[in-house]
């Protein structure tokens, strides 16, 4: 050991010690009696040491813990060098409960020991000890690691070790649960405080209007909820909110989905190998039955009923789902056939339908991606009692749905924890999706968690039969008051988690078998085995999930699932677990863009170099950002972190202010972020004439929003930045994103020919009278342009008063290639700063925040090395573009093929005019919307009840509820 001087400076090192004398005092002690310590005999002063420690070993065996520290405070004052002396106290003190005096000194015995050269596994212990004792758990840990690492084989130190990492796991979780526990309560006040500011505004509006609501608060307040255990009632069980708001909603959502049926039925004729399949199995049914009278049921593009002629059908008959398909398939009729006659157009549904010659021969496509939501059993049998003959062919034959459990959760994006957004991602029915798109997100919470397992079969020829026979074969008996059972099969499946997860959806889809030995036609091309064994293609069908309450897994843990299959739907059920009800929902599309890291990454930079920039020249200035549309709150918190001193988040959507004013909480940036259910455009920094509070105590410095579509503008982008520059931003104040460009090809975009038939003229069933979202780069061969793109608008967000002034510019095309331009495609190139910028283009690398926007056009055939003058427009709402009817004469250019279908475009217009008044009577009368909202989510519970395709009943479901 070192000398006793030596030990001073360590001893200064640790503080004062009220057991060890100062050397001041030590000196007034010598001086006092005469006598220097270092004079006194070394051996002499070894024995009082040894002495005191002795005694103080004693003392500490008897359990007299007060009296071995003083002993050993005496051996100490000897000999303050000596660290097994510290250890020794340490544990005398411990036992005295004086957990603060032991641990400092542990700490003692183990400095003195490293200073000795000497490090002391035993003083690791006793600070280890001490830190447990004062439930420093982290610390304890480290100290006994320290500990370990001196004496590998010390047992003791190894339980201490592993006990206190598990008391410290335990410590950290108990503080992040109450820590959650308050935030959570932070968000449940502010939430309330938020709603009581909405009423007092409305209140306000009326009173200065001096008038009063024609609703109840009640109303106001109100607002829908689906109970998805709901859709396990027995069929027939009503309740008294069945009105005549039900049975319009009903017709309306059936009208919306007559005019939506013809362009989603053409997607049919893209898929080569589908179509094959069909003639293959036509053929072969044909060849045994020459001649045979062939039903078709669906096919509006009548691409079937063609085929069955070529393949040898005496008569073909056709039932459809809407008149729409009716009116689409007699065009390709008259397009395809000399004599059109040959196929019989039936012109009322297939439920009320007769015909004396009865088919031999049943095809059908009645599927989409919920399998039976389009009614496939229910047409089925109605065309066995009075359409088809006893021991007629089904093609095609039989239906397998496979599945798989997945994982489909948002969880941390840029650093920050968004899964509170999962309890919102849900759907009434099954969710159409791109399986391999969403699989391919690149995050580790979206993904397959189990082998795919059969959920079930619908064999249609044995129910074919069965219907005909009347034997009931393959269907459940009705009971005794002539009603079927709810659900006609329940299988049980166990999916066994492949590996660690957190799952909470049903993915699924299905493998049609049109019979003779060949390969099944997948609806999701993209699975392994169907991409390995080259298996067709019914791509267009799409993939679907049925999301449940999260439910973690283990690698290896089953997961039991029940499957009903009724006549009408399928679905998807856990037994014995809980499904909470929801009372809001957010698009699918919102968590597209949140997994888009090209486009966070891009925000954060942008805004960390700006609030750098800010604060560089005004370092002690307040750096108030405003964010519009906030949603979530990504961006909002991004210019927290990034170092604005407060953020305004305004969202004019309740529940998705909700959402992000929950996500931020949580995330610690309550104190910071302020979020505000507004409309940005209706906000002031000025006390209201009403004598309502200013919306901002002062104006924002930043400006950062996202709220473009596909069109750029067409979500109001102009608007609410003219109207913040007006009110809400100090004249210097920085705008993210601060330009932007758009450019604009024309596109062949159509259908042409399939099967070796012409459906050039069903083209018209595919316009629309906006432009709509469609993600180009993914299906390469299904457009082509027909020109290099130009730039034909380009936006600086600071001139926010030459942007809201209505627009046109003339442009010209140099068509580079012939062919037939049905659409123009546009897209955008966002400028952020002045080093970041965000491009749409189908040409480029970009994210799936957004798809590209394509208008439809009258068709005009264009050759290479021609001119095609356009007439670009905004109306500060929307882009369009149109033929520049001065350059050239569209009559001596056009395709032949007429815009629209005139019917319906009567219908469509209609169903316009009904859309608005649904918008007006919900904004402006809550008790109507509560009524519609009511009627909409009783229909998306049950759509086979009310005779609504299950698709459409379910968009208009989340529709009201989003």
């Amino acid at each position: 050991m070192k000398s006793t001087e030596g030990a001073g400076g360590i001893m200064a090192a640790l503080g004062a010690d009220p057991t060890v004398v100062s050397d001041e005092t030590r000196a007034a002690i010598e001086q006092n009696a005469g006598v220097r310590l270092h004079e006194v005999d070394p051996e002499v002063l070894s024995f009082v040491v040894e002495a005191s420690r002795k005694c103080g070993n004693d003392h500490f065996k008897r359990g007299e813990y007060q009296k071995a520290a003083e002993s050993y405070s005496q051996a100490i004052a000897g000999r303050p060098d000596d660290f097994t002396l510290f250890g020794n106290r340490s544990a005398a003190y411990l036992a005295l409960g004086r957990a603060s005096d032991a641990l400092l000194d542990a700490s003692k015995a183990v400095l003195v020991s490293k200073s000795c050269g000497t490090p002391w596994a035993k003083g690791y212990y006793r600070l280890g000890c001490a830190l447990e004792r004062l439930e420093r758990f982290d610390q304890a840990t480290e100290a006994f690691s320290e500990g370990l690492a001196l004496e590998p084989q010390n047992a003791r130190l190894a339980d201490k070790r592993d006990k206190c990492a598990g008391l410290a796991e335990d410590a950290k979780n108990a503080r992040v649960r109450e820590e959650g526990t308050a935030r959570r309560d932070l968000v449940l006040k502010l939430r309330e405080a938020r709603r009581a500011e909405v009423q007092l505004q409305m209140q306000n509006q009326y009173k200065q209007a001096m008038q009063s609501p024609n609703f109840e608060m009640e109303d106001f307040d109100w607002r829908p909820t689906f109970f998805p255990s709901s859709r396990l009632r027995r069929r027939g069980e009503r309740s008294s909110t069945d009105s005549s708001y039900v049975a319009a909603v009903a017709g309306y959502c059936r009208r919306l989905f007559d005019l939506e049926s013809p362009r989603r039925d053409l997607g049919l004729l893209s898929q080569g190998g589908l179509l094959g399949a069909y003639e293959a199995a036509l053929a072969a049914a044909l060849k045994e039955q020459p001649g045979a009278h062939v039903l078709v049921l669906g096919s509006g593009s009548c691409v079937l009923g063609l085929m069955a002629l070529r393949c040898g059908a005496r008569r073909v008959t056709c039932a459809f789902r809407t008149p729409s398909l009716r009116r689409m398939a007699s065009v390709a009729a008259r397009e395809n056939l000399e004599d059109p006659s040959r196929i019989t157009l039936l012109e009322s549904p297939v439920e009320e339908c007769v015909v004396e010659d009865r088919a031999d021969v049943v095809v059908t496509d009645w599927f989409d991606h919920t399998v039976l939501g389009l009614g496939v059993i229910p047409s089925l049998e109605a065309a066995a009692s009075r359409l088809a003959r006893p021991g007629a062919k089904v093609v095609p034959q039989r239906v397998a749905v496979r599945a798989a459990i997945a994982e489909l959760r948002i969880a941390k994006v840029s650093g920050f924890d968004l899964s509170y957004l999962n309890a919102y991602r849900w759907h009434p029915g099954h969710d159409r999706c791109d399986l391999s798109r969403e699989l391919a997100q690149g995050s580790e919470t979206y993904r397959l968690a189990s082998d795919s397992f059969v959920a079930c079969e619908v064999d249609l020829q044995q129910r074919l039969d069965a219907f005909a026979g009347g034997s009931g074969a393959g269907v459940e008996e009705a009971g005794e008051n002539g009603e079927r059972p709810e659900w006609e099969a329940e299988e049980r499946v166990e999916a066994v988690a492949s590996e660690d997860c957190v799952a909470n959806a049903v993915a699924f889809w299905m493998e049609i078998h049109f019979g003779g030995g060949g390969a099944p036609v997948t609806t999701w091309p993209g699975h392994p085995a169907a991409l390995s064994q080259g298996w067709p293609s019914a791509g267009h069908l799409g993939q679907a999930v049925s999301y449940f309450d999260e439910v973690p897994l283990s690698a290896g843990d089953a997961l039991e699932v029940s499957v009903f299959v009724g006549r009408d739907r399928l679905l998807f059920h856990l037994p014995g677990r809980a499904s909470r009800p929801r009372h809001a929902c957010v698009p699918a599309w919102h968590y597209d863009m949140l997994l888009d890291s090209s486009r966070n990454n891009a925000y954060e930079g942008a805004i960390r170099r700006c609030v750098e920039s800010r604060r560089a020249f005004a370092s002690a200035a307040k750096i108030t950002a405003l964010d519009v549309g906030a949603g979530s709150g990504l961006l909002s918190m991004l210019a927290a972190r990034a170092g604005a001193d407060a953020v305004v988040a305004v969202e004019v959507s309740q529940h998705m202010c909700d959402v992000g004013e929950e996500c931020v909480v949580m995330n610690g940036f309550a104190h910071k972020v302020l979020f505000l259910n507004r409309d940005a455009r209706r906000m002031d920094v000025s006390r209201k004439p009403d004598g309502t509070p200013p919306d901002m105590e002062d104006k924002a410095d930043i400006m950062v929003y996202e709220v473009f579509d596909s069109g750029l503008i067409g979500e109001g982008a102009l608007h609410l930045v003219a109207a913040a520059r007006a009110r809400l931003l100090k004249p210097n104040a920085s705008i993210i994103p601060c330009a932007a460009r758009v450019y604009c090809a024309p596109i062949s975009i159509r259908v042409a020919s399939a099967a070796g038939f012409d459906f050039g003229q069903l083209n018209r069933y595919s316009w629309r009278p906006d432009y709509v979202g469609v993600e180009l780069e993914s299906i390469p061969g299904d457009w082509e342009a027909l020109a290099d793109p130009v730039e034909v608008f380009s936006f600086d967000f600071y001139e926010h008063e030459a942007n809201m002034a209505p627009a046109e510019k003339r442009i010209e095309f140099a068509i580079k290639k012939d062919g037939v331009v049905s659409a123009f495609a546009f897209w955008f190139d966002l400028q952020l700063d002045e080093e970041e910028w965000l491009s749409t283009s189908p040409y480029g690398q970009k994210g799936r925040t957004w798809q590209q926007a394509v208008q439809r056009v009258e068709e005009i055939c264009v050759q290479a090395g021609s001119g095609l003058p356009v007439v670009a427009r905004h109306d500060t709402y929307g882009i369009s573009f149109d033929l520049d009817d001065s350059m050239v004469d569209r009559g001596d250019l056009s395709s032949g093929v007429p815009l629209w279908d005139p019917v319906w475009k009567v219908s469509y217009d209609r169903a316009t005019e009904a859309n608005a008044e649904i918008a007006r009577s919900c904004a402006q009368d809550p008790s109507e919307y509560r009524k519609i909202a009511s009627a909409a989510v009783r229909i998306g519970t049950r759509p086979g009840d009310y005779g609504v395709p299950a698709e459409e009943a379910s968009k208009f479901c989340v529709r009201m509820m989003s």
